[in-house]
């Protein structure tokens, strides 16, 4: 009696708990599962930024600790389009699949047309009627609704990222603790503050080696954050790569390095739904690591017109929005801006 190997396959734009659940089904049913990720450039995964690559990599993901199912991908770019491309796209899957001679196919699918043609081509198929009242259409229109329906990996891809950026001393990090607490989100502060506190080490006798531990820490801690079970859609940090190479800039002074480099590759990684600029209205308070020749009014303003120029070339596609009143006007702005991008469920 030969092997069965299941297959499931879609576009998976993006994976929810309906398709996990027919891959565990079809895995558990057989001797091994196979997913197949299909797609082609401008599919409506790649429309919303999720390309095949993105949703390959995602699922791979998902299944990382399962050993007896197997991702792969398969490019449909230049095969005719569903119904025609049958029969290239089965030539494809056996192409990537190795089936050994005592294992056969079992396809699992949710659609009746896909189990019929399957079967008039001699192929062994068992169809499942969808019972989740979930899709990934209705994901892709409103995520945040079906949140919990949507695969781990791919929440990094809809969660509203919110950056609130400024120079030191001019209140956002209150601003982000207080904006975490309204909305419930995990926030991330400033790396720097805990690498300074850690080390006993002040704003102007960091080293451009610490720069770079900055910059990384800084983004990991983010990106856990992102990942982390705690986010439900909505994560907001007060600082990031861009803001780590306003102080690098301001203090280091090299204009050519490493620094820059990584820099540039952390700005690319990173993704952003909107930035709130705080402008400088305080006094410049010293909390025992600052250097207070940020006091002065001119280096401030200074300091913060070339970060203004960085968030701006850094982050050309990203809403920015400028706050520069009281805390409580700047409370109640910023508000306004992420319910303008986030919807709470």
């Amino acid at each position: 009696m030969k092997k069965t190997v299941s297959v499931v396959f879609g576009t998976f734009a993006p994976m929810h708990k309906g398709h996990i659940d027919l891959i565990q089904r079809a895995k558990r049913e057989n001797d091994r599962a196979v997913v197949i990720v299909s797609g082609y450039d401008q599919d409506r995964g790649h429309q919303i930024g999720l390309g095949l690559q993105k949703r390959f990599r995602y699922i791979r993901e998902t299944f990382n600790d399962e050993p007896l199912v197997s991702v792969f991908k398969l490019d449909e770019t230049g095969m005719p389009p569903y119904p025609e491309g049958w029969t290239p796209w089965l030539e494809a899957l056996q192409g990537l699949v190795a089936i050994k001679e005592d294992e056969e196919l079992v396809f699992y699918v949710s659609e009746k047309g896909y189990a019929e043609e399957l079967r008039s081509r001699g192929y062994l198929a068992s169809f499942t009627e969808r019972n989740f009242g979930i899709s990934a259409t209705l994901i892709r229109e409103n995520p945040a609704k079906y949140w919990n329906s949507i695969a781990k990996p791919f929440r990094r891809h809809f969660s509203k990222n919110v950056l609130v950026v400024g120079s030191a001393s001019n209140g956002k990090t209150t601003l982000v603790r207080d904006l975490g607490r309204y909305y419930s989100c995990p926030v991330s502060l400033e790396y720097a503050r805990y690498y300074q506190q850690r080390f006993n080490v002040r704003d102007d006798e960091l080293t451009g080696k610490d720069y770079n531990y900055l910059l990384t820490g800084q983004y990991r801690q983010t990106s856990d954050l992102i990942d982390s079970d705690t986010n439900r859609g909505l994560v907001i940090a007060d600082t990031n790569a861009t803001v780590t190479e306003a102080y690098y800039d301001y203090y280091i002074g090299e204009t050519s390095s490493s620094f820059h480099s990584l820099c540039g590759d952390t700005v690319k990684n990173e993704k952003w739904d909107l930035i709130i600029f705080v402008l400088p209205t305080g006094s410049y308070v010293d909390d025992g690591f600052r250097d207070m020749t940020m006091a002065d009014a001119d280096i401030r303003n200074a300091f913060t017109e070339h970060l203004k120029e960085l968030v701006v070339k850094n982050h050309p596609q990203t809403q920015l929005t400028y706050i520069g009143g009281d805390y409580a006007e700047n409370y109640a702005k910023a508000i306004q801006l992420i319910d303008g991008i986030y919807q709470e469920y």
